[in-house]
């Protein structure tokens, strides 16, 4: 499988971290409808690259998964928290900061917003890479209790109970997640046909249109819980999921977008700097500023200082959650070395 073919995963996590960027950006319009798949898109694509471990290796894999994600988590909190405390020498708002980051959820506000989906995507790959262990059969059954189960816990009063580290919120992500996996061969395969992309542009301008008119209702809040819509849930985000990882491998084929695979290689920086960023320039200022400004910067000073970072080996792995230097473009092929147990249904 060749680099060309494989550019268009990071470049659509380039286009996913943009569209994350753009919705807090506080434009009402721009976070309502990119976030009916910009959450889901994350998930679907760390799930094609999802690769399965043996059960007797599980627990040791586990480990490895939560020092990867997590070592970020404390590097980004605990600089943030500092700075916000070299600014106004309150020693109470520090350790209330730090109570935060441990507990993570619903309590991640302001700067520290999109720490969630870390803490999120952590539980949803030690919850899939568990699953998979078992029959076809049975990951399938799995599957659908989470995906029931989330919806029974947004329906009722469930939803407003902040559990640690938005861990109940793993029980809808863990389905987007396996869309990705299961759909290792499929998604490539389907997105490479040449019909795909004029047959999925309508359907999905369709959707937009069809709720810009007040036919249908659609609106999907994974943080806080807010997808009650058991069908459009599942049809939505995967329909422009699909959508954009089409027209970014088409792109792809047309066009060098080497600089966007870069930007999707180095979304955890964007992800946990973008709002300290623009919060801290809304301040110098005294002023808000649109969406395009917003976007610009909260994507473009987060990519410098990875690309700066990652000329450091010990500050890669604090703060880019690996060892430094230039990545390859990632693969969604099978890992050979899986035995057959792994996933017996298969």
């Amino acid at each position: 499988m060749n680099k060309q073919r494989e550019l268009w995963i990071d470049a659509a996590k380039g286009f996913s971290i943009i569209f994350v960027v753009m919705g807090h950006s506080g434009d009402a319009a721009a976070n309502h409808y990119l976030s009916w798949f910009r959450m889901p898109l994350f998930f679907i694509l760390s799930g094609l690259v999802f690769k399965p471990v043996d059960s007797c290796r599980y627990l040791g894999w586990a480990a490895k998964r939560t020092k990867g994600l997590m070592t970020p988590y404390a590097a980004y909190g605990m600089l943030i928290a500092t700075v916000l405390l070299l600014f106004s020498f309150n020693f109470r708002d520090f350790a209330e900061n730090i109570a935060r980051l441990l507990y993570g959820g619903l309590s991640l506000t302001g700067p520290y917003g999109v720490f969630w989906f870390i803490t999120c995507l952590l539980f949803t790959q030690l919850l899939f890479g568990y699953i998979v262990r078992y029959p076809m059969r049975t990951q399938l059954l799995l599957i659908t209790a989470a995906y029931s189960l989330s919806h029974l816990i947004s329906l009722t009063s469930l939803h407003t109970f902040n559990l640690p580290w938005n861990i109940d919120v793993s029980l809808l992500a863990v389905t987007y997640y396996a869309v990705g996996y299961y759909g290792k061969k499929a998604i490539p395969a389907l997105i490479r046909r040449r019909i795909t992309l004029p047959l999925l542009l309508p359907l999905c301008a369709g959707v937009f249109a069809l709720e810009r008119a007040g036919m249908i209702h659609y609106s999907l809040n994974m943080k806080y819980k807010e997808y009650d819509a058991v069908v459009l849930d599942l049809f939505i985000p995967l329909l422009v999921s699909l959508t954009i990882c089409a027209g970014v491998y088409w792109l792809s084929r047309l066009f060098p977008l080497q600089w966007l695979g870069n930007l999707g290689r180095n979304t955890i920086a964007i992800m946990y700097l973008h709002l300290p960023v623009n919060y801290a320039l809304k301040y110098l200022l005294g002023a808000d500023y649109g969406l395009v400004p917003f976007t610009l910067v909260g994507v473009g000073v987060p990519l410098l200082a990875a690309l700066w970072i990652s000329r450091f080996p010990v500050l890669s792995r604090l703060y880019l959650g690996h060892h430094g230097g230039s990545r390859p473009a990632v693969s969604y092929s099978e890992r050979t070395a899986v035995r057959s147990s792994v996933s017996p249904g298969d």
